[in-house]
């Protein structure tokens, strides 16, 4: 099954998830969907953290080279290598601002592999906000 069919699936399914971690009054109120059981129980805050950040999109892929991991915001794209130390899983995350639903999807996630995904994460999205972040002042300043 294609990664877009699933997510498409699982929110014809219903399978949406309460945001699990408590949003400040200010902030939006989200909707998360996490197309395998378990998978938000994984990503932990770093959706929020990836949201507040501005990043619209995070997609990693396995084995694609050097570049494997591509994150769409506000002020471009960016693309960077798997940091090291930390299995290349395939996953993404897609915020739809109009919306206020952040839907992550990752194909090959099992609760054998749970830590694998968990690691990633905790390594991805940091990275991603932080590329992020950097392109966004050097693109802001005057």
């Amino acid at each position: 099954m294609h990664k877009l069919s699933a997510i498409a699936m699982a929110a014809a399914l219903g399978v949406a998830v309460a945001n699990a971690q408590p949003a400040p009054a200010a902030a939006p109120v989200r909707t998360v969907k996490a197309v395998q059981p378990g998978l938000l129980e994984v990503t932990g805050p770093r959706l929020n953290e990836a949201v507040a950040a501005g990043i619209l999109k995070i997609s990693a892929t396995p084995g694609k080279g050097g570049r494997a991991i591509e994150v769409h915001s506000p002020w471009g794209n960016i693309n960077f290598g798997w940091p090291k130390d930390v299995k290349p899983v395939a996953f993404t995350i897609e915020h739809a601002k109009k919306t206020g639903t952040v839907m992550v999807s990752a194909p090959g996630f099992t609760e054998a592999n749970k830590a694998d995904y968990k690691a990633a994460f905790e390594a991805v999205v940091p990275m991603a906000i932080a590329k992020a972040q950097a392109q966004k002042e050097a693109k802001t300043k005057g």
